[in-house]
């Protein structure tokens, strides 16, 4: 579990946590979502995408996710060759994370380290 005193303890700029998993897009298309029942694997809206959880310069952090124009020319949810960006391009270049449900589910962290997320 992330907390502040992990924070105060990296260096600025440190990916700290990493992996693929399923985002869902409000805007992809009319599918059910999340929420009315609908599922990440199985909505039609949802996207796998490559993420890197990025710790900024004053004991804040983000995740950063591959679905994003800047890694790919277009963001083709049916191509999956944004998959294959690297760690590095993703934390600078990526898409940011805004969904209190997926930070939490892609970095496991208390209440005050959550609080240092830079939305």
């Amino acid at each position: 579990m992330l907390t502040i005193k992990q924070l105060k303890g990296m260096e600025p700029s440190t990916i700290f946590a990493l992996g693929i998993d399923m985002i869902e897009h409000l805007w992809f298309n009319n599918a059910k979502s999340v929420e009315e029942g609908g599922t990440l694997e199985e909505d039609g809206r949802s996207t796998k995408v490559k993420w890197v959880a990025v710790r900024g310069g004053y004991h804040d952090w983000a995740i950063y996710h591959s679905m994003d124009s800047n890694i790919v020319k277009a963001d083709y949810f049916d191509d999956p060759v944004h998959l294959e960006a690297s760690n590095e391009r993703i934390a600078s270049y990526g898409a940011k994370l805004h969904r209190e449900e997926d930070i939490k589910r892609f970095v496991s962290c208390d209440e005050e380290a959550f609080g240092m997320y830079r939305h």
